[in-house]
């Protein structure tokens, strides 16, 4: 395994992390019925993130172009495999046929990181849910052999 690209998959996680949390402020602002007081301070907390994750953003563009094109493919590929996973999974219901549409989405995503078009790729966390929590347990094993 290459170690840049661990790197470009602790970078990607961070932004998701910062992602989530910005996305779940906005929902408490949509929903939560804050006081002024309360929304202020999450309005500044939704700024400072997204700030953030732009920053984060602009270093994960630059680490895959200063990557060896090796690391790139090992970490799409990492990717792909476990995508390719799920839409070989039987479609049995609309709930099913959502979750391998949007792996398929997700894949096409990966595609275009592949390609030079795309640097960040978020991961679905309601219809991708066992993805998600298998990339971010990646450090636990030897991750980058699951695709060999």
């Amino acid at each position: 395994m290459f170690e840049e690209t661990k790197r470009l998959e602790e970078l990607r996680q961070k932004i998701e992390t910062i992602e989530n949390e910005s996305g779940s402020l906005s929902d408490y602002l949509d929903r939560g019925k804050p006081n002024p007081g309360e929304q202020k301070a999450a309005m500044e907390r939704m700024k400072s993130l997204d700030e953030e994750a732009k920053q984060l953003k602009i270093q994960l563009h630059d680490l895959i172009a200063s990557s060896p094109r090796e690391a790139v493919e090992e970490w799409v590929n990492f990717h792909a495999a476990i995508l390719n996973r799920i839409i070989a999974e039987p479609v049995k219901d609309a709930n099913s046929r959502t979750r391998v549409f949007v792996a398929k989405q997700t894949l096409e995503n990966w595609e275009k990181v592949r390609s030079g078009e795309l640097d960040y790729v978020g991961i679905n966390w309601y219809f991708l849910k066992d993805y998600k929590e298998e990339v971010s347990r990646s450090d636990a094993g030897k991750w980058w052999q699951f695709w060999k």
